[in-house]
Order: C-alpha cells, then structure tokens, then sequence
C-alpha cells in the first residue's frame, strides 16, 4: 500500500448518531482490586466507538474516544487501512502525525478504554466481517485478522531457519519394523510374572518376556526372582495386589544409515501394564534427540522440542556434544549395525563396542573415539569396561594411553592377564590389581579381583592391609566384618587404617594376628579411639607420630627438668601427643592443627608446656612455646589470645626460668643457642615479608612484632 494515496482516501468522522451514543454515556466511577493496592477509576459503557468503510478496495477504519466525542471532537484517534489482498495492515496517527505498524491492541490507548466496551454499528460490522472473512466483526474482528497475519509472518521468518532442518529431517530411514517388540524385550528391563495367590502356593504364572504362562514355586509379591523359561529376571506380582504398573523410563538407541554417513537415534522409552489386563502391554515410544553424521564424521545433533512457544518439532541444536558429566546409557538396537560395520562405521569400533557392552552412549562414544583413537582398538579387543569409564573419567588409563602397538604392553600387563581382564570384563580397578598381581608375580583369583572392582576397592586402599595379609584373606575378612557390622567395604577399610594408626599409638603391637585382624573390626575401632579420646584425637595424633616419631619420648625426657609447682601456678610437661591436642582443641588455638610446632619439637628447636593453675592442675589454662634454655617465644590462651591476667603470671615464670637454669645439661645450652639463632632468622624473614596477622584481637599487626612482644628471654641474671 502506498501511504501517499491512503492519506487521500475519504475522511471519516463520528456520525451524529454516534456522538449523541457518546453524549449521553455517563461514567461511573468503579472500584478496581488489583494484587498492590485498590484504585479508583473511571468507566464508559463503551470506551473506543469505530467507523468503516470499504474505500477503492481498502478497508479504512477509524477509531475515535468517547471522552473526546463528548467535548464534542468528531475527528478520530487513528485511521487503520487493511488491504486484504496483500494481508497488509497499517495506522496513520492522527495527533502524533505518523505511521504505525502496530496491531489495534498495541497502539497507545488512555487507561479507562481497557475496562469499557467498543461500538460499532450493526452495518459496519457487517462489513468487516465480510472483508475480512472472520467469525466475528468490529474491534474484536479487526484485532483477530492481524494477529492471524502475523502469525503467517512469523511462518515465512521461522521457515528459512526450520526449512533446512526438515531437508535433513527427511532424510532418516523409517524405523524398523520390530521396533516396538525390540523396545519391550531388550531396553525396557522390567519383566513381571503375574499369579494368582493361592494358600497353597501358586504353581503357574503368567511372564511378560514370554508372552505365556511359565511354572514357578513359592512366589512372593513384589520379590525378585528368574524366569524358569527365558531366563530373565523378573518380579513376581501378584494380580490381586499389582494394580496398573509403570515401568521405569529407559533409554535406546537406533543407528541407521543415513546417506553418505549414519544417525544416532534417541528414545525414551516405558511400558504400562493396566490392571485386569496383563497380558496386553502398551509400550510407549518418544523420540527426542538425532545426531546425524557424514562421513567425515562431523555431527549435528536436533531435539524434539518446543519451538518458539508454539509446536513441537524437530529443532537444529548445533554441534553433537561430548560429556564428562552426563550419563544416558541405554540399549542399542543391533541389528543395523552389521551392513554399518563393513562400511560408515568400520574405522570406529562401534559396532564391536555394541556387542561387547550392553548399555552405553553411542554418541558420547563416537565423539571420544574423535579424540581417542585408541578406542576402536580397545573395542575390538572386547575391552568395553575400559572404554565406558574413559567416556565418564578424562583422566582414566585409556585416555592417557598413547599410539598402542602392543595393547598388552601398553597397558602394563601380558596377554594372560589380557583373557582375564576381557573375559572377566574389566575395568581401571580390575586392571590395577592385574599389574600389581604382575609386578609381585603371583597369582590373585579371579573372584577377588572381582570383589575389590565392584566394591571399587584399589592397591593403594589396602596398603596397610596387604603387609600382613593376602588379598585373598583380605577379600574374606572384609566379607566377614560386612556380614558382621553392615558396613561397606570401604568404610571397613577406613575403620581399619584407623585402628591400626591408633594401636600403634598405644603401643599395640599390631604383628599380632589377633591385634591386626581382629574379630569385630568396628567394635576393636571404637573401643582404641576412646582410649585416646576421640576418633579426631586419636586420627590426628597418629598421623604427627607418624610424621614424627620421637615426640613422646623427648616429652618423657625432659618431663622432670621442665616441670615446676609454686602456691598459685604451674608448668607441666604434657605426657603424649595427645594431651597437646586435647590443649589446642579446648583453648581454640592454631597448635594442635599445625605441623610446624610438631617438627621444632622433633628437632628439639623449642618444646611445648603448660601453665596451669596449681589448685586446677587438670584445667587448660595457657599453653607455652619454650626453647631449651627456657626462653618464651609464645604464651596463648582462649582463642588464641593473651589477656590481662598474665601479668600477674609473668613474675612466676621468671622464677620459673630461674629454677630450670640450675638443671641444663651442656647439651641443652647448645640446643638454647641453636634455638635463638633459628628465631632471629625466623624473624628476619618475616619483617622482611611484611607479614601480618589475619584473625582476632591483633588483625591488621605485623607478625613479627607480635611475637617479639611475647617473646620473654631468660635473664642474664639468672643464668649467672
């Protein structure tokens, strides 16, 4: 339509009938609820009144507001033309002078219009009607056609996009024909035998998977069980009490030829089962995702979506994907997979991998073939296991392996071992304990490689375990304490390092048979783990014993040099690792969780003791960092503070210090000597570092000057 010549068209204005109509509607001043507040407003029986005519093949409408018409205004609003030929629409607005391509209810209309009816008079809309060829006339007719027109826009627009999906959409063969009896069979795995329940017992029953009534012996409903005839495991129901049955949604694959390359279809897929009628199964099938490839193998994947909040269709979603993170196994129909293995599919090992692994992803296993090639050759040599944790675990052995002549070798085992892992389907754990089986050079049964791989048990789980027994008696004992205490292997294992850590803390000697491999494991676990109060103490001092074995003994040592009673306050030597713990867990302190207090005392740098109230010996009162010729580096409290009521203890351990002096041994002022040179370089480098204090009361403090101020060195005075 050409603007120029729609201006020149006829003027409509308001007829007297219709200002008069205007005239005499009175608004009505109306309460309005909204979910905010409630508002008052104004309201007309009919807020927008329209005019039509048919004008050199144009329809031309004109709008015009009762609050104008009644001040007497008969010019309109907006004039709309609509040529239905070429389903073009358009406004002239009349106040702003412009055009608009707005549909009727987008143009800007006062706020009363939208709680008010719209007039028109019977013969215009008549006319619209028979213009436009809609169900109803007026606004309503009008505001109908346009959206109808627009949603044909938004077809042409949307079509370039969706046109090329639906060229490649075409292309993917019809599914097979066994299909759907393929689904119910092989990818759903729920199979039931339905009976009916007899006091006697019920002899026969009806199976799923056989399609006919099988003997069976003693069923319980809901129990597990395996069908006499095909062999499947099944669930036994008994009719009586089954009711309508869902199966649980499952995942299949079909992959076809698809001209010069393949697809991989996905489907999800469950069978319903409705009361009173077993026998018959409706097996539900939805297609959601296609990948299709050409021959170089490069994918483009589509879903079956919702598009544009419109329709479901198929829907380009770009690149095939390849996930870490994502598991959606699922069965795959083998049976086009023969003709696909000599041609689309023979460098990739696909086809192998489907006959090895009964549920996996094909597309996750095209797309790691891309970046591993070594996958097609671990396919053909019936190593799926390993393929499937390399699809799910980046840094598993197969992705780590490089160009493979010897598959064997690269895997760091011999051909024997090689039956054994493809017979016995393994996986990385399998493999492990096959080399190390290799490397002790002895053999470990089959069985029990079988028990640690599915209770994902590794070597270096059992590193304490296999320095006293085999990994046959380890394999009995774990299922013995599993039967015994309802624990997971693993967390047996766990229990077990704990123990063993702990009794040799309590000097247990753990050669024993009876004390290493004990009859109730979590029962030994628990009564070793009070004796060193608590499962956290009892850890942690095991592991600064480890890390630093002489620590008891040099607190034995110097137990009676350091130690000094007065009327009101004390030093004690703490006995064991443990008491250390216990002090730095109560005061809230950094000293039981680092280690570099441990590694002084191992090198005999600096010693820990505590001062304690005389009357309250068994209380934490503070903790003291003392170097062998009894100099102070640090005196801490409660979280890690110094408070007032030090003062008062300081003239004590003056005294203290005093006392102690007449006791050094000439190694011991060696050791002071050492000890201060450490700290001044250990001072030194953190002023040099600029290092400060993070938490508590001193925040914001260099660090160095903070343990300068709590340093208290012994007293020329008193060494003389």
């Amino acid at each position: 339509m050409r603007k120029e010549q729609l201006r020149k068209l006829r003027k409509l204005y308001a007829t007297p009938a219709m200002m008069k109509k205007a005239g005499m509607d009175v608004p009505k001043l109306v309460e309005r609820k909204n979910q905010w507040r409630k508002e008052d407003l104004y309201q007309y029986k009919y807020g927008i009144y329209l005019r039509c005519q048919v004008l050199q093949g144009i329809l031309k409408v004109a709008f015009f507001l009762v609050e104008e018409m009644r001040l007497g205004l008969n010019k309109p609003v907006y004039e709309l033309f609509i040529n239905k030929e070429t389903g073009e629409f358009i406004t002239w607005d009349v106040k702003h002078e412009k055009w608009r391509n707005a549909k009727v209810d987008m143009l800007d209309w006062p706020e009363y219009t939208y709680y008010s009816g719209r007039y028109i008079n019977p013969e215009g809309n008549r006319n619209i009607k028979r213009y436009l060829k809609t169900e109803v006339g007026g606004y309503k007719g009008i505001l109908e056609y346009q959206q109808n027109v627009r949603k044909e826009e938004l077809k042409k627009k949307y079509k370039r996009e969706t046109e090329p999906w639906d060229l490649e959409m075409d292309k993917v063969p019809d599914l097979p024909k066994d299909w759907i009896h393929w689904v119910d069979k092989h990818a759903i795995r729920d199979h039931f035998i339905f009976y009916e329940y007899s006091r006697k017992g019920a002899t026969e029953g009806y199976c799923t998977w056989c399609e006919r009534t099988v003997p069976i012996k003693n069923p319980k409903h809901n129990q597990y069980g395996t069908c006499r005839c095909c062999g499947r495991k099944i669930q036994y129901k008994a009719r009586g009490k089954a009711g309508n049955i869902w199966t649980d949604r499952e995942t299949a694959y079909l992959i076809q030829r698809c001209e010069d390359g393949f697809v991989i279809r996905m489907f999800r897929c469950r069978k319903h089962l409705q009361k009173g009628n077993y026998e018959h199964t409706d097996v539900g099938v939805e297609e959601i995702r296609r990948v299709i490839y050409n021959k170089w193998f490069y994918g483009m994947a589509y879903v079956w979506d919702l598009y544009k909040q419109d329709h479901m269709r198929w829907i380009g979603n770009g690149k095939s994907y390849y996930s870490w993170y994502y598991n959606y196994e699922g069965a795959i129909y083998k049976r086009t997979l023969a003709s696909l293995a000599k041609a689309e599919l023979k460098r990739t090992g696909l086809a192998e991998m489907a006959k090895d692994v009964e549920r996996f992803d094909p597309e996750e296993y095209v797309e790691g073939w891309k970046q591993h090639p070594q996958y097609e050759q671990f396919a053909k040599a019936g190593l799926g296991q390993l393929i499937i944790e390399g699809m799910h675990d980046r840094r598993s052995t197969i992705n780590t392996c490089n160009a493979i002549k010897d598959l064997a070798k690269s895997l760091g085992i011999d051909k024997a071992r090689m039956k054994r892992l493809r017979e016995n389907r393994g996986g990385d754990i399998y493999l492990e304990w096959l080399r190390r089986e290799k490397a002790m050079d002895t053999i470990i049964p089959d069985e029990v490689i079988r028990y640690f791989s599915e209770n994902q048990i590794r070597p270096k789980n059992l590193k304490l375990m296999l320095t006293r027994m085999s990994e046959r008696k380890i394999c009995n004992y774990l299922k013995k304490q599993k039967n015994l205490t309802g624990r997971r292997p693993l967390e047996l294992i766990s229990d077990w390092e704990d123990y063993m850590l702990i009794a040799n803390r309590l000097k247990i000697d753990t050669r024993i048979e009876k004390n290493y491999k004990p009859k109730n494991l979590k029962a030994a676990h628990d009564e070793v783990v009070s004796m060193c109060g608590g499962q956290d103490i009892a850890r942690r001092a095991g592991e600064i014993a480890e890390k630093f074995p002489d620590i008891d003994r040099i607190h034995a040592e110097i137990k009676e040099k350091y130690e000094y009673e007065g009327k009101k306050y004390s030093i004690v030597v703490p006995e064991r690792i443990e008491d250390i713990i216990q002090e730095g867990k109560i005061l809230g302190h950094c000293l039981h969780s680092s280690d570099r207090y441990f590694d002084r005392i191992q090198r005999r740098e600096t010693y820990i003791v505590f001062l304690r109230k005389t009357a309250e010996l068994d209380k934490p009162y503070y903790t003291l960092e003392i170097e062998p010729d009894g100099a102070t580096r640090q005196k801490r409290t409660v979280g890690d503070n110094q408070n007032a009521d030090f003062e008062e203890a300081k003239s004590f351990i003056r005294r203290w210090q005093q006392a102690i002096q007449k006791r050094l041994t000439e190694e011991d002022i060696k050791l002071a000597q050492i000890s201060r040179k450490l700290r001044v370089e250990e001072f030194d480098e953190l002023r040099k570092g600029k290092n400060k204090v993070w938490h508590g009361k001193l925040a914001g403090k260099l660090l160095v000057d903070v343990l300068e101020a709590d340093l208290m060195e012994v007293e020329k005075a008193a060494v003389s």
